[in-house]
């Protein structure tokens, strides 16, 4: 059962690192083609070409427009669930600290405590 555990958690990892090595690519490719996008000589461009690059450069405004809401959205999900997290964890802290007295209470208990009362077989 070990073995085949080992087998899936190393399959995932491998899929993990494809999917991330493919995003590094895309991401890679698509920031070297906005690059040279802008490296381009606007000024020895026809007229057509200018008009064109500039619908480019708008279009290209828009996406970032778009990505940065997005990932401003995501980024203020992120927050609320870690804000989520510590609540919760702070809402267990009693649970907490009543387990940590009880299992302290035990320990101490079953080392300290030795009462006469109890025959002898059951000590």
């Amino acid at each position: 059962m070990q073995q085949v555990l080992n087998q899936v958690s190393q399959m995932a990892q491998k899929l993990v690192s494809v999917i991330w090595q493919v995003l590094q690519f895309i991401w890679n490719w698509s920031f070297g083609q906005i690059v040279k996008m802008f490296q381009m000589p606007f000024n020895t461009l026809p007229l057509w070409k200018q008009v064109l690059f500039i619908l480019v450069i708008g279009a290209l405004a828009y996406f970032f427009y778009k990505i940065a809401k997005d990932l401003l959205k995501q980024c203020s999900r992120l927050l609320g669930a870690i804000v989520g997290l510590v609540s919760a964890l702070i809402a267990m802290l009693p649970q907490i600290v009543w387990a940590g007295l009880i299992a302290f209470g035990g320990a101490w208990v079953l080392t300290n405590l030795n009462p006469t009362w109890i025959p002898v077989a059951l000590r």
